[in-house]
């Protein structure tokens, strides 16, 4: 599998996996979309970029590989920026 199949194959898997904030989306007016709704790179990343990865990396990915690792991505990314520590006031002196 090449770059860009796997990178269409990864972007397949993230839209599947913002389907449902997709639709809770869908009676908004254009112009109350969110600003992530139209940016390239939050979709380039939701998924394609990390099957771009795998196969960068020598991995052997099929189809449903792809779609799988562009699905989860979202949520990976979700959970690792959800658990950041929080850290305490500084002092000054």
């Amino acid at each position: 599998m090449g770059l860009l199949e796997g990178f269409l194959y990864g972007l397949l898997g993230g839209l599947l996996s913002e389907v449902l904030g997709l639709f809770r989306l869908r009676q908004q007016a254009p112009a109350d979309l969110p600003r992530w709704f139209k940016s390239w790179f939050y979709w380039a990343t939701t998924g394609g970029g990390l099957a771009v990865i795998y196969l960068r990396s020598g991995i052997s990915v099929q189809p449903i590989l792809a779609v799988n690792v562009g699905a989860s991505a979202p949520l990976l990314i979700g959970s690792v920026l959800g658990q950041a520590p929080s850290i305490p006031p500084g002092r000054v002196n």
